[in-house]
């Protein structure tokens, strides 16, 4: 019985960077708007790329747009900059950003305009949002470890209303919530050790790595690194404007980042 009701519990763990993705079908009937990006994809390989971003337009106001998820909406400001309107497909990543702004979507959002930026070679901004997408990501693995502690709380809660208190549980505990109960999800310890890793100069240093080398900044690292690290480590409220600064002292004795 006990198993049957944490089982319960358990399907409500919350997972990393896992989403319900949407099915292909509404209803029973093909989902037009997901239809349609199919086809904007098509037209993307086929190089007709205004082609691809209308279609991704007519997509999103289509029948069934409300499943599609923050990645695919992402698709368009991709694509516009392939067609060089770079300036409206920074804008649309904006207001994605003002508008989702659950803890999984800003940590892709994040990721996506590193990306944008990259593709601009415009590395020196490029590295400021690959620094705000670890924040993000920070944030959202915080988020996930609360879940865990919330599940075991709630769990021990359950164990006691109906009277399983003496019965003794063969899983493994990752740790203990602030109010004593043991936390046997699996995930919390990955959570954890995940924080720990982006966080660390190290870390740091991985993500930025590459984006220094492309441009020509590499003796840089670790001046970057070490305050980025500790700024990381200083607070769980991260700023957007924060971070450039850090970076702006950083980056270079004689000019802005940005």
């Amino acid at each position: 019985m006990l198993k049957f009701i944490k089982s319960l519990f358990s399907s409500n763990k919350k997972s990393p960077q896992i989403k319900v993705t949407a099915e292909l079908v509404v209803n029973n009937t093909i989902n037009p708007a997901r239809e349609m990006l199919k086809e904007a994809t098509d037209l993307k390989k086929e190089k007709k790329y205004d082609e691809a971003c209308e279609k991704l337009k007519e997509a999103f106001s289509a029948d069934g747009s409300d499943e599609l998820m923050v990645k695919e909406r992402m698709r368009l400001p991709m694509y516009l900059q392939l067609t060089k309107k770079n300036d409206e497909g920074w804008r649309i990543l904006n207001e994605l950003n003002v508008k989702y702004t659950d803890v999984f979507s800003q940590a892709e959002i994040a990721n996506q305009m590193r990306v944008f930026l990259q593709k601009e070679k415009k590395y020196t901004q490029a590295i400021i949002f690959s620094v705000w997408g670890i924040c993000k990501e920070v944030v959202r693995d915080r988020y996930n470890i609360q879940g865990s502690i919330d599940l075991a709380d709630q769990l021990e809660s359950t164990e006691q209303e109906f009277g399983f208190l003496s019965e003794q549980s063969n899983e493994k505990v990752y740790g203990k919530t602030p109010k004593g109960n043991p936390i046997t999800d699996s995930a919390y310890k990955m959570f954890i050790d995940r924080i720990e890793d982006n966080i660390s100069v190290q870390g740091v240093s991985e993500r930025i790595l590459p984006l220094l080398k492309k441009d020509k900044k590499l003796d840089l690292v670790e001046a970057i690194a070490v305050p980025v690290s500790e700024y990381l480590k200083s607070t769980d409220v991260y700023d957007l404007r924060a971070v450039r600064d850090i970076l702006n002292k950083n980056l270079s004795e004689n000019e802005a980042a940005v």
